[in-house]
Protein backbone atom coordinates (compact mmCIF):
# COMPACT_ATOMS: atom_id res chain seq x y z
CA UNK A 1 0.00 0.00 0.00
CA UNK A 2 1.39 3.44 -0.58
CA UNK A 3 1.21 6.66 1.23
CA UNK A 4 0.59 9.18 -1.40
CA UNK A 5 -2.02 6.79 -2.99
CA UNK A 6 -4.07 7.29 0.31
CA UNK A 7 -3.01 10.82 0.79
CA UNK A 8 -2.95 12.00 -2.84
CA UNK A 9 -5.51 14.99 -0.99
CA UNK A 10 -2.90 16.05 0.95
CA UNK A 11 -0.34 16.78 -1.28
CA UNK A 12 -3.07 19.55 -2.73
CA UNK A 13 -1.44 23.00 -2.59
CA UNK A 14 1.95 21.56 -0.47
CA UNK A 15 5.47 22.10 -2.09
CA UNK A 16 6.11 19.20 -3.89
CA UNK A 17 9.14 19.88 -5.30
CA UNK A 18 11.75 17.15 -4.64
CA UNK A 19 15.33 18.54 -5.34
CA UNK A 20 17.85 15.68 -5.65
CA UNK A 21 21.06 16.85 -5.26
CA UNK A 22 23.01 13.74 -7.00
CA UNK A 23 26.11 13.12 -9.37
CA UNK A 24 25.66 9.31 -9.93
CA UNK A 25 23.34 9.20 -12.39
CA UNK A 26 22.33 5.26 -11.94
CA UNK A 27 21.76 6.64 -8.67
CA UNK A 28 19.37 9.73 -10.36
CA UNK A 29 17.68 7.64 -12.72
CA UNK A 30 16.73 4.91 -9.92
CA UNK A 31 15.54 7.41 -7.61
CA UNK A 32 13.17 8.98 -10.43
CA UNK A 33 11.61 5.76 -10.90
CA UNK A 34 10.96 5.21 -7.48
CA UNK A 35 9.20 8.54 -7.53
CA UNK A 36 7.32 8.05 -10.76
CA UNK A 37 6.05 4.77 -8.74
CA UNK A 38 4.69 6.18 -5.65
CA UNK A 39 3.30 10.00 -7.47
CA UNK A 40 3.38 11.50 -10.25
CA UNK A 41 2.18 14.17 -8.32
CA UNK A 42 5.88 15.34 -7.52
CA UNK A 43 8.28 17.85 -9.31
CA UNK A 44 11.73 15.94 -9.15
CA UNK A 45 14.87 18.83 -10.04
CA UNK A 46 17.89 16.72 -10.47
CA UNK A 47 21.06 18.91 -9.57
CA UNK A 48 24.72 17.49 -9.87
CA UNK A 49 26.29 19.02 -6.92
CA UNK A 50 25.99 21.65 -4.37
CA UNK A 51 27.02 24.47 -6.62
CA UNK A 52 24.27 24.17 -8.96
CA UNK A 53 21.84 23.68 -6.02
CA UNK A 54 23.26 26.68 -4.32
CA UNK A 55 22.42 28.64 -7.51
CA UNK A 56 18.99 26.89 -8.32
CA UNK A 57 18.12 27.86 -3.97
CA UNK A 58 19.65 31.62 -5.47
CA UNK A 59 16.38 31.93 -7.83
CA UNK A 60 13.99 29.81 -6.25
CA UNK A 61 11.30 30.69 -3.70
CA UNK A 62 12.20 28.56 -0.52
CA UNK A 63 8.58 27.90 0.05
CA UNK A 64 8.34 26.15 -2.70
CA UNK A 65 10.70 23.40 -2.31
CA UNK A 66 9.37 20.56 -0.29
CA UNK A 67 12.67 18.54 0.52
CA UNK A 68 16.21 18.50 -0.50
CA UNK A 69 17.50 14.97 -0.25
CA UNK A 70 21.58 15.36 -0.52
CA UNK A 71 24.17 13.26 -1.22
CA UNK A 72 27.03 13.83 0.37
CA UNK A 73 29.97 13.25 -2.03
CA UNK A 74 30.15 15.37 -5.06
CA UNK A 75 32.83 16.87 -6.99
CA UNK A 76 32.90 20.87 -6.74
CA UNK A 77 30.79 21.13 -3.93
CA UNK A 78 30.14 18.14 -1.21
CA UNK A 79 27.18 17.62 0.97
CA UNK A 80 29.07 18.46 3.52
CA UNK A 81 29.53 22.30 2.15
CA UNK A 82 26.28 22.24 1.07
CA UNK A 83 25.20 21.78 5.05
CA UNK A 84 27.74 24.47 5.76
CA UNK A 85 26.13 26.99 3.44
CA UNK A 86 22.45 25.98 4.09
CA UNK A 87 23.33 26.46 7.99
CA UNK A 88 24.05 29.77 7.67
CA UNK A 89 21.32 30.97 5.67
CA UNK A 90 18.75 32.52 7.74
CA UNK A 91 16.00 31.14 5.45
CA UNK A 92 17.32 28.17 3.87
CA UNK A 93 18.37 26.53 6.50
CA UNK A 94 15.15 26.05 7.29
CA UNK A 95 14.29 23.89 4.11
CA UNK A 96 14.15 19.54 4.84
CA UNK A 97 17.42 18.31 3.75
CA UNK A 98 17.59 14.28 4.27
CA UNK A 99 21.03 13.17 3.55
CA UNK A 100 20.66 10.06 1.32
CA UNK A 101 24.03 8.89 0.72
CA UNK A 102 25.29 5.45 0.95
CA UNK A 103 27.95 5.98 3.19
CA UNK A 104 27.61 4.46 7.04
CA UNK A 105 30.40 6.37 8.55
CA UNK A 106 29.68 7.93 12.29
CA UNK A 107 31.70 10.56 11.62
CA UNK A 108 29.88 11.79 8.37
CA UNK A 109 26.67 11.19 10.14
CA UNK A 110 27.71 12.88 13.49
CA UNK A 111 28.95 16.13 11.13
CA UNK A 112 26.22 16.39 8.87
CA UNK A 113 23.66 16.37 11.78
CA UNK A 114 26.22 18.94 13.57
CA UNK A 115 25.75 20.90 10.57
CA UNK A 116 21.76 20.78 10.91
CA UNK A 117 20.77 17.58 8.83
CA UNK A 118 17.32 16.90 9.62
CA UNK A 119 17.53 13.46 8.27
CA UNK A 120 20.32 10.76 7.62
CA UNK A 121 19.37 7.79 5.00
CA UNK A 122 21.44 5.29 3.47
CA UNK A 123 20.34 4.44 0.29
CA UNK A 124 19.06 0.76 -0.19
CA UNK A 125 20.40 -1.19 -2.99
CA UNK A 126 17.72 -3.43 -3.55
CA UNK A 127 15.19 -1.29 -6.04
CA UNK A 128 11.86 -2.34 -4.02
CA UNK A 129 13.47 -1.11 -0.94
CA UNK A 130 14.14 2.41 -2.40
CA UNK A 131 10.52 2.76 -3.31
CA UNK A 132 10.26 2.34 0.18
CA UNK A 133 12.52 3.86 1.82
CA UNK A 134 11.46 7.28 -0.50
CA UNK A 135 7.93 6.81 -0.57
CA UNK A 136 8.30 6.56 3.54
CA UNK A 137 10.73 9.94 2.93
CA UNK A 138 8.03 11.34 1.08
CA UNK A 139 5.21 10.76 3.17
CA UNK A 140 6.73 12.21 6.21
CA UNK A 141 8.25 15.33 4.72
CA UNK A 142 5.64 16.61 2.73
CA UNK A 143 2.71 15.09 4.17
CA UNK A 144 3.09 14.89 8.06
CA UNK A 145 5.73 17.29 9.02
CA UNK A 146 5.00 20.79 9.10
CA UNK A 147 7.56 23.21 7.73
CA UNK A 148 7.68 26.68 8.90
CA UNK A 149 7.13 30.08 7.38
CA UNK A 150 9.08 31.65 5.06
CA UNK A 151 9.93 35.18 5.07
CA UNK A 152 10.41 37.09 2.19
CA UNK A 153 13.45 39.88 1.63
Amino acid sequence: MHYLGNYKSLLMGLPKKILLVEDNMADVELAKLAFQSISNELEIKHLLDGEELMRFLGNEAPENVGLILLDLNMPRMGGIEVLQKLNKDGELKKLPVVVFTSSNHQADIKKCYDLGANAYVNKPIDFSELEKTVETIVHFWLNINVKPHFNRA
